[in-house]
């Protein structure tokens, strides 16, 4: 009888798939930190994306405002006056450090001095105050290029004005039955839309004379000479004041719109009951309009704040320019033009989404 080879070791294991332990040589396993590595490469690589999907949209809208004439000049206005207030901020900054400085020489040379001695020292800059010095000047060296560049672009601004005269005359006033009441709004506008042309027009014809004899390009010789430099400043006076006549007639328009708005036409009211009729018939065409007339509404309401933003921010401004000594400061300028340019800024930027 064959005989039963025996077994090579007589302990059997628990579990023979069992893998044995790993020597204490061999290094731990990397594992965890290679799934936290990729976890950061992963939300690196999604946040790259947004990033470059985001810029993306952001310049085509930028591409979007830029086209438009209008948007262009908002934005331009906005930034020009943003740098005249940061020159303010700067300027007043080195003025306080320079103040702090001499303060403190004077105090140390307080004790040193005899009654009828004088201090006079020339001191070098600090650097930190020399820096805000150059920024100071560069913001204001920018916001004058800016500002150089916007009455230039409104040189053919005539042109737009005919096209806007051209299209009040050749458009009728609407008729109503409401007892007359939107009859006497359309009166009211549209008198109050010529009074805005010719003070436009007004304003355009002297801030062009104004501009183009600061530049040279106006030489006859009641444009030369001092008489010359007397009448650009009272011609850049003038239009200034032809400026602010616009401004108050764009609050009084839309004083009389707010005046005249027909009772719950906020966003927020109620449908009336033609509207409950239609909306209540279940029809979509019904429900369709109904919403498109509340976005309108909406519309409205947001461009009639935006209005009223814009020129009471453009009106002390106009006023400080209309007078030989000026009104405001260089804060005041900066504050109210960033208010009234961002506005319009906010409202062009919305309009490219």
């Amino acid at each position: 009888m064959a005989s039963t080879p025996h077994p090579s070791s007589t302990t059997v294991p628990a579990n023979p798939s069992a893998k044995p332990p790993p020597s204490p040589s061999e290094p731990p396993s990397r594992r965890p930190q290679q799934t936290v590595l990729s976890r950061l490469r992963i939300l690196l690589l999604r946040y790259i994306f947004y990033l470059a999907r985001t810029t993306d949209r952001t310049l085509v809208r930028l591409s979007t405002l830029l086209s438009n004439p209008a948007s262009t000049d908002a934005l331009l206005a906005t930034t020009s006056y943003a740098l005249s207030l940061v020159h303010a901020v700067l300027s007043r900054l080195v003025d306080r450090r320079l103040a702090s400085l001499a303060s403190t020489i004077a105090e140390k040379a307080e004790d040193v001095l005899l009654p009828v001695e004088t201090l006079v020292a020339t001191l070098p800059a600090l650097e930190q105050t020399h820096i805000l010095t150059q920024l100071a000047g560069a913001t204001k060296a920018i916001s004058a290029v800016i500002e150089d560049y916007r009455i230039f672009a409104r040189l053919w601004g005539l042109v737009g004005l005919y096209v806007w005269a051209r299209s009040t005359y050749r458009t009728p006033l609407p008729t109503t039955t409401d007892a007359g009441t939107s009859k006497n709004k359309e009166r009211l506008l549209r008198t109050l839309v010529w009074a805005e042309i010719a003070s436009l027009v007004a304003f355009q014809v002297l801030e062009n004379g104004a501009y183009l004899a600061s530049k040279g390009v106006l030489t006859s010789k009641k444009w030369t000479g001092e008489e010359g430099i007397r009448r650009e400043t009272l011609w850049s006076m003038y239009s200034c004041r032809f400026w602010a006549a616009y401004v108050a007639l764009e609050l009084v328009r839309l004083g009389i719109e707010r005046y005249y708005r027909p009772q719950g036409s906020s966003t927020q009211a109620p449908p009336t009951e033609d509207e409950k009729r239609v909306m209540g018939d279940g029809e979509k065409e019904g429900k369709l309009r109904e919403e498109e007339k509340r976005r309108h509404r909406k519309k409205e309401d947001w461009c009639w704040w935006r209005d009223l933003v814009s020129n009471l921010g453009y009106m002390p401004m106009t006023l400080h320019w209309s007078v030989k000594e000026g009104l405001l400061g260089d804060w005041g300028i900066g504050v109210l033009g960033f208010v009234a340019g961002g506005a319009l800024l906010v409202d062009a930027w919305e309009q490219t989404a």
